[in-house]
C-alpha cells in the first residue's frame, strides 16, 4: 500500500506544480532556436475587440485567412493574439476550436501567434453580444478588459479565470504552432491604486495556473511602464522570458 500512496502523491504534486520558470540557459536555448521574430498585433478586419475576434456569431474564417496571406507575403512569422474569458465562458469547446481555426491558418503562412490572456483597456466590464462601433479617431475604442473590473476586483470568480487559462494552456501546451504565452498585456497600464493591488495578487497565479499544465511554450507578461514597480517585478520574476514595450 505505501509505494501506491507514494507514486499517488508524485502524480498530485506534478499536476499541482507543473514547470519550472525557465532558467537563462533555457530561455537563450529557446531564442537561439526561432528565425528572426517579426510580427504585430492582429485583429480581424471586421473585429472592434476580442468578443467580436472570437464569438461563434462574428468570427470569420475567410476573412482572417486573407489577412494572414497578407502577413505571411510581408514577412511576418508571428501576431500577438489577444483573446478573452467572457467568449471561453459561454462556450468553452467552441473557442478552443475557432482558436485552432486562427492557428491552423497561421501555420498555413508560417506564422506562429504568441496568444494573450489578459490586458487592462477601454471596456471595463464587456458583456457578449453585439459590440459597440468604433468611434472614429479614438483609438481602441472598442477595446475590452480581460478579466473585467468587476471579477480582478473579486477574487471570488479568479477560479473561473484559472480553469479558462488551464484548458487553454493544456489544449495547445504541446503544440509547435504557438509561439508562446502573454499572461498578461501591460498589466498596470490605466488601473487605479485599488485595481493594481488586486492585479499583484492575480498575476502570479495566472503564471502558475498556466505553468501547472506544463507548456512547452515559454510564458511572459509585457511590461508598460516599470520594471521596479511591484507589478513590473512581478512580471520578470515569473516570466520565462522578458518582453516590453517601449
Amino acid at each position: 500500500m505505501l509505494p501506491i500512496i507514494f507514486l499517488l502523491l508524485i502524480l498530485f504534486n506534478y499536476e499541482a506544480f507543473g514547470r519550472d520558470i525557465w532558467t537563462p540557459d533555457q530561455a537563450w536555448a529557446w531564442f537561439n532556436s526561432q528565425k528572426y521574430i517579426m510580427g504585430s498585433e492582429y485583429m480581424p478586419a471586421y473585429a472592434v475587440n476580442q468578443l467580436e475576434f472570437f464569438q461563434a456569431e462574428t468570427f470569420d474564417a475567410d476573412t482572417i485567412d486573407n489577412d494572414l496571406e497578407a502577413y505571411g507575403k510581408l514577412g511576418m512569422n508571428t501576431i500577438r493574439v489577444f483573446m478573452i474569458d467572457v467568449a471561453y465562458t459561454i462556450d468553452p469547446t467552441g473557442f478552443k476550436s475557432r482558436l485552432n481555426t486562427l492557428i491552423s491558418i497561421a501555420a498555413k503562412y508560417g506564422i506562429k501567434p504568441t496568444l494573450l490572456f489578459f490586458t487592462p483597456s477601454a471596456i471595463a466590464n464587456p458583456v457578449p453580444g453585439k459590440q459597440p462601433l468604433p468611434i472614429p479617431g479614438v483609438e481602441s475604442s472598442g477595446w475590452a478588459q480581460t478579466p473585467s473590473a468587476n471579477n480582478l476586483m473579486n477574487p471570488s470568480t479568479w477560479p473561473t479565470l484559472e480553469t479558462y487559462v488551464k484548458d487553454v494552456v493544456g489544449t495547445f501546451a504541446n503544440d509547435s504552432r504557438v509561439l508562446m504565452w502573454d499572461i498578461w498585456n501591460e498589466p498596470d497600464n490605466g488601473l487605479n491604486s485599488t485595481e493594481v493591488s488586486f492585479l499583484d495578487q492575480m498575476l502570479p497565479q495566472a503564471f502558475e495556473w498556466a505553468r501547472s499544465v506544463n507548456p512547452i511554450q515559454p510564458l511572459t507578461s509585457s511590461i508598460w511602464n516599470s520594471i521596479t514597480s511591484s507589478t513590473g517585478r512581478l512580471q520578470i520574476n515569473n516570466s520565462d522570458i522578458v518582453s516590453f514595450h517601449k
